[in-house]
């Protein structure tokens, strides 16, 4: 009688469980993950009045009731007319201080330099929220 030898079969990794392990991976992720919401600055505007036909609003503001805070590309500050200098935090919030003790209801008009960082512009309106500042107003150059 004749044996025959055996056959080795060819080495195979196994398949048949990969799409289970990229399914389970891919539940893993989507449930761990937090997508970070950017939420803005929160500003209230004012509602806009009605003009009859014809008429032109216009308003001017003395330094009295409105101060304007001009941030420079270089990160300086303009405070009405004055030299640009660079504003602390504490300088600034002691400057918003001096102006509502003068004018409870004074307008700060923000005015950014196009070339100037974002940060600044926000630095000088978080400041001004904090302060429970209500009437501002924002604008480029």
């Amino acid at each position: 009688m004749k044996i025959g030898r055996k056959r080795k079969g060819k080495t195979e990794i196994p398949t048949a469980s990969t799409a289970d392990i990229a399914f389970l991976l891919i539940i893993f992720f989507m449930a761990t993950t937090k997508f970070d919401v950017k939420e803005g600055i929160k500003i209230v505007l004012p509602q806009a009045t009605e003009k009859q036909e014809g008429q032109v609003q216009s308003l001017t503001l003395t330094e009295k009731e409105m101060t304007r805070l001009q941030i420079m590309a270089n990160g300086q500050i303009v405070v009405n007319k004055e030299a640009s200098r660079v504003i602390e935090n504490n300088d600034l919030d002691t400057l918003i201080q001096q102006k509502v003790k003068i004018n409870p209801d004074m307008i700060f008009k923000v005015i950014t330099d196009r070339e100037a960082k974002y940060n600044e512009m926000v630095r000088v309106v978080d400041r001004l929220k904090a302060a429970k500042i209500e009437k501002i107003s924002l604008s480029t150059n």
